[in-house]
């Protein structure tokens, strides 16, 4: 009888066992599931509410960018206002064809054009009205800029002929973008690691209940009891 009794006592550990290591599977699944949504939404949400690229994340605090980026082509020159509403350019996105030259015009406060990379520079922050600044695109390519003293939320864009724009449709030339998590993105996340966890939980109680019931083998001794 006592061995009998140690056999399902090793049977109730050994299924105790299995229910973590269950557990263990089942939490490192809910961990891909949400890490895939994770890097599908980043992929994917790239796009400003309006549907337009956002340059890999350069144009996402700029106050008066909704997404379109101001065709310019067929022109020899155009002027970007700087200053002129706030802390902008305007607009803050055009495409232009190789050759442009865009001016920058000073329309107040005081602000300065550098290039992303330093490839082009006003010089030091100006606050004259009227001033202006000009530089030439030859190159096709997406050219970001920026007013140093108001990096991050004064930054514009200048497409150059045809360029892939960062951003677009999930992804340009520069691929990657801002991670942008929708409500609809989240309940499914939320949806799926539920759906996993939640018998694994069940099962977890089931298996910490049953200890502190004797692990069931009480139970079965006394239906035992019952039939002789």
């Amino acid at each position: 009888m006592h061995t009998e009794r140690s056999s399902e006592s090793d049977g109730s550990a050994a299924s105790r066992r299995g229910f973590l290591r269950t557990a263990a599977t089942g939490a490192a699944a809910a961990g891909v599931a949400a890490g895939a949504i994770g890097t599908a939404t980043a992929q994917d949400g790239t796009a400003t509410e309006s549907g337009g690229p956002t340059f890999d994340g350069w144009l996402s605090d700029t106050t008066n960018y909704d997404g379109e980026v101001v065709d310019m082509t067929g022109q020899d020159s155009i002027t970007i206002g700087v200053g002129g509403n706030g802390l902008v350019f305007s607009p803050p996105a055009v495409r232009v064809d190789p050759g442009t030259t865009v001016t920058w015009e000073w329309q107040g406060g005081r602000h300065n054009v550098v290039g992303e990379n330093r490839d082009f520079d006003s010089g030091e922050p100006t606050s004259e009205v009227g001033a202006t600044f000009e530089q030439t695109f030859e190159e096709t390519g997406v050219v970001k800029y920026l007013c140093e003293p108001h990096a991050g939320i004064m930054q514009g864009v200048v497409v150059v002929g045809e360029a892939a724009m960062g951003g677009e449709h999930g992804g340009g030339e520069h691929g990657g973008g801002k991670l942008v998590l929708t409500d609809g993105l989240l309940a499914m996340g939320v949806a799926i690691v539920l759906g996993i966890l939640s018998p694994i939980l069940f099962a977890i109680h089931l298996s910490l209940n049953s200890d502190k019931l004797g692990g069931g083998t009480s139970g079965d001794d006394d239906l035992k009891r019952i039939d002789s």
